[in-house]
């Protein structure tokens, strides 16, 4: 009976022992980092549909940028080129227009703010449309999702 409890004594100490620490040389693999996005990755054309809440049809536009940040413009159908600011937070693009005469209400002031991601070569994410009526400002949210101009 002694020889069993010494034995399961010298066990007991062994298996509390000290863990042993791997060799140097067998170091766990680490995933390589993604690469951060940059405003390059969305430079170019994009051809775009707003949805907005409450309306019928998407509305067409296309975002075109430098690779530098330096030129941003959204362009609407028969209309002139939105000075448009765009800059990247985390992996989505922030884009913001100036103020311009709506297509959706005549004679009304809009600026649109979007923030997109780009998901199997797509842009995709949610835009809010400020409007300037003379009731005041009114916000109206909608998403926006886009393919690169060829």
């Amino acid at each position: 009976m002694r020889i069993l409890s010494a034995t399961l004594a010298i066990a007991l100490l062994a298996g509390c022992g000290p863990a042993e620490q791997p060799a140097a040389d067998s170091a766990v693999m680490a995933p390589a980092p993604v690469a951060a996005l940059t405003l390059a990755d969305f430079a170019g054309t994009w051809q775009n549909t707003a949805t907005i809440v409450g309306t019928e049809n998407p509305v067409p536009s296309t975002l075109t940028g430098s690779a530098d940040g330096s030129t941003w413009t959204t362009t609407l159908e028969g209309r002139p080129a939105i000075p448009t600011t765009a800059m990247l937070v985390g992996d989505s693009l922030i884009t913001q227009t100036e103020e311009y005469e709506s297509v959706l209400r005549k004679g009304v002031m809009v600026s649109v703010r979007t923030a997109a991601v780009m998901r199997d070569g797509m842009m995709m994410g949610n835009m809010v449309a400020t409007y300037k009526t003379p009731a005041g400002e009114e916000k109206v949210n909608g998403t926006i999702q886009g393919t690169r101009a060829p």
